[in-house]
């Protein structure tokens, strides 16, 4: 009898695990466990028989995760990534919210609106390391101009479109105001003073932070949360975005009503109030209180023009791949030409404008770069992509010779 009571015992305490188990509410986020914890843990307070278990992956290992076949329960998918949740809607694998969560559309592209919410924004600007830009008796830089400064050689640190969703965003914010040409005028003459192309825009943050860059360009989320150390600091760009935290139903939750709860959670007052921590670092979608101090930076995102991000979205692949092209993969020579080039113009006293003009031309017209045929096949088609790539590295490498040829002379 004692050894049936115990088999009973260990049959009910698995069917009390799996039922404990089965009330989880998993959320796949681009944010890292730090970031999440705060919200997961106010979650819990409330909602004690519901514990969150996030999955915390890059954004194209999210993209994967989310469109297998055999895919573990996922209700929410909760990032930055404009791009994560457009595949994820080409791809039926969104469900659609109920109205009264589609309050709150803040940048939410078109195509989103009717699956995807916003619970928070953020900023973008200028992450420094005050120690190391006195050692190098350097100002502190405030706006992309001043990134182009020559002094600034081998000192500041991005990351590549191709790797970092909000590297990218920020990218397509310069191009979209500057312009096409002259956005990339500005990153070619960037990648003078770059002295690498992090993986991951958060290392950005851990790498000026450990002293290996003067400075970086970075989300506010990031950088805020170190604000706790005097020997860093922040500064947003005068003309930056007010970029949305998005979030979504997994096509495939099991717990679709307590994922609505959620993101009615977050949407609340107190959930507009926890997304404002320093812990997630976002800017509420509520107005701050006048004497909150970072009320007059959020009404200044909030005044500014938002992104085309139906822009955004059509020609994403051509951004990445031609950064990579014209960067990424040709670093060192750039930094190279160009400081070959500086120490030219510094003898000669004067800027080279012409071949400046080489080094910062691309082979992208700015029609090509809002052609929807031309993009949608550098997209599609891996053989086109393939033969664009080959020939735009062919084309950067002829500027460089070309320029490297002139200097000779």
């Amino acid at each position: 009898m004692k050894k049936i009571l115990g088999v009973i015992s260990i049959l009910l305490g698995v069917l009390c695990h799996h039922a404990v188990k089965a009330e989880e509410l998993v959320i796949a986020t681009s944010f890292s466990p730090e970031t999440m914890d705060y919200i997961s843990k106010q979650w819990e307070a409330k909602h004690p028989d519901q514990p969150i278990r996030l999955i915390n992956r890059t954004v194209s290992s999210l993209e994967r995760l989310l469109t297998q076949s055999n895919i573990e329960n996922v209700d929410l998918i909760l990032s930055s990534s404009p791009f994560l949740f457009n595949q994820l809607q080409q791809k039926h694998y969104l469900a659609l919210l109920p109205e009264h969560l589609l309050q709150n559309l803040i940048g939410v592209p078109s195509n989103l609106k009717q699956t995807t919410t916003a619970i928070a924004f953020s900023g973008y600007g200028i992450f420094y390391n005050k120690k190391l830009l006195e050692a190098r008796h350097l100002s502190i830089p405030t706006d992309w101009d001043s990134l182009l400064d020559s002094s600034y050689a081998n000192g500041i640190l991005i990351s590549s479109p191709s790797r970092s969703g909000t590297n990218h965003i920020m990218l397509e914010m310069l191009l979209q105001q500057r312009g096409w040409k002259q956005g990339w005028d500005a990153l070619l003459t960037l990648s003078s003073n770059l002295s690498l192309i992090s993986s991951r825009s958060f290392n950005v943050v851990d790498k000026v932070k450990m002293g290996l860059a003067v400075a970086g360009i970075s989300i506010d989320t990031y950088a805020l949360n170190q604000m706790t150390n005097s020997d860093l600091g922040f500064v947003y760009f005068p003309l930056s975005i007010a970029s949305p935290t998005f979030i979504s139903i997994h096509r495939n939750s099991e717990h679709p009503k307590e994922a609505e709860a959620f993101i009615q959670f977050l949407l609340s007052d107190q959930g507009q109030q926890i997304v404002a921590t320093h812990n997630f670092a976002k800017y509420p979608l509520i107005a701050l209180n006048r004497q909150d101090s970072l009320y007059v930076e959020q009404q200044k995102l909030f005044a500014q023009p938002l992104l085309d991000y139906d822009l955004l979205l059509l020609r994403d692949s051509l951004v990445e791949k031609l950064f990579d092209v014209a960067i990424t993969f040709r670093l060192s020579q750039l930094k190279e030409v160009w400081s070959v080039l500086y120490a030219k113009e510094k003898k000669l006293g004067k800027k080279l404008t012409a071949l400046r003009d080489e080094l910062t031309s691309i082979p992208i017209s700015d029609a090509q770069a809002k052609d929807k045929q031309f993009l949608e096949q550098l997209k599609n088609d891996r053989n086109f992509a393939l033969a664009q790539e080959k020939k735009w590295a062919e084309y950067f490498k002829g500027q460089i010779d070309k320029v490297l040829i002139s200097l000779e002379e």
